[in-house]
C-alpha cells in the first residue's frame, strides 16, 4: 500500500567534501565529481558554548545537519523532529568500555549521559528550546529508511512540520573491526503536509518485500558514499529532489524488505 504525499520542503547533507551549499548542490545536480576531504571541526551554533563542549562529533553532525533547514517563524513546539542512527555513539562506547575494564571503573558522567541512544535529541531541546516530541531510532542497515518512514508517518497522522536527520560516524578501534564505516555522514529533510516555497518535491512510500535493485547515484563518484554507512543510501533520493524530477528510489530496509519511495514534481 502506498502512503499519502508528504513535501519535501527542504534537504540537507554534510559529509567529507559535503559541507557548504553550494558545493553540495552542484555535486547532487552532477555539475561536479565529489571528492572526500576531511570535515572541517562542525560547530552547532544554536547549542550554547557549555552545552557545545559537552557533545560528541556524532551529536555535533547530528545538530549541524538539522540546522539548515530551519525557517524563520518556525514553531519548534509544533514540530516533531526524528533522529535515526544506526549504531548510535560507537565513539562514547569505546571509551566507557575501556574505563570499565580499569581497575578503578570511573566512567565520566559526561560520557556516561552521553551514551544515550537520544543523546542529540537531548542537546536538540536545548538548543531550540523545544518542547515538541522527538523519536530516536536505529534499525541497523535499515536505519535510513526506518527513519524516513517514521517520520513521513508523525506528518501525516498530526498533520504538521517533521524534521528527519540520519547520521553515522565513522567508529574507533578495534569496533572499527567489527562495524566499519568508510566516512561519516548526515542527512537530514524538512517534511510537512504543506507545500512551502522551498518545495522539492513530494514523496510517497511503499515497503515491498520482493526483489528490487537499490538505486545508486546518478553522480557515479557519489558511490563510495552511498555505500560508506547506512546513511549513504539516502544520496540518491537527495540527487532527485535536488535535481526536482520524478521517479523512483528503492531503498534497503529490514528482513529481505525495501522501502520504495516515489517523487513526483509535477504540482
Amino acid at each position: 500500500m502506498v502512503s499519502e504525499k508528504v513535501y519535501v520542503n527542504g534537504l540537507s547533507v554534510i559529509a567529507p567534501g559535503l559541507v557548504e551549499h553550494d558545493d553540495v548542490l552542484a555535486v547532487l545536480l552532477g555539475e561536479k565529481k565529489w571528492c572526500p576531504e576531511p570535515l572541517p571541526k562542525l560547530v552547532p551554533s544554536l547549542l550554547p558554548a557549555n552545552e557545545r563542549r559537552r557533545t560528541t562529533p556524532l551529536i555535533k553532525l547530528a545538530l549541524k545537519t538539522i540546522q539548515p533547514l530551519l525557517k524563520l517563524g518556525d514553531d519548534l513546539n509544533l514540530t516533531a523532529i526524528v533522529f535515526a542512527s544506526s549504531d548510535g555513539d560507537l565513539d562514547i562506547d569505546d571509551k566507557i568500555c575501556r574505563a570499565l575494564a580499569k581497575e578503578e571503573k570511573i566512567v565520566s558522567p559526561t560520557q556516561f549521559h552521553n551514551s544515550v541512544h537520544n543523546a542529540a535529541a537531548g542537546y536538540w531541546a536545548i538548543a531550540a528550546s523545544m518542547r515538541a516530541a522527538s523519536v530516536s531510532l536505529s534499525a541497523g542497515d535499515g536505519t535510513f529508511a526506518a527513519g524516513l518512514i517514521d517520520a513521513l508517518t508523525q506528518s501525516l497522522s498530526e498533520q504538521q512540520n517533521v524534521l528527519f536527520v540520519a547520521y553515522d560516524v565513522v567508529a574507533p578501534e578495534p569496533l572499527n573491526s567489527a562495524r566499519h564505516f568508510d566516512y561519516p555522514v548526515g542527512i537530514a529533510l524538512r517534511l510537512g503536509t504543506t507545500r512551502e516555497e522551498s518545495c522539492l518535491g513530494t514523496i510517497q512510500i511503499a515497503l515491498n518485500d520482493i526483489e528490487m535493485n537499490i538505486t545508486h547515484c546518478k553522480n557515479g563518484s557519489l558511490e563510495p558514499l552511498r555505500n560508506a554507512n547506512p546513511i549513504g543510501v539516502g544520496i540518491p533520493l537527495l540527487e532527485v529532489l535536488a535535481m526536482k524530477l520524478s521517479g523512483t528510489v528503492v531503498l534497503p530496509y529490514l528482513m529481505g524488505k525495501h522501502l520504495q519511495v516515489n517523487i513526483s514534481n509535477d504540482e
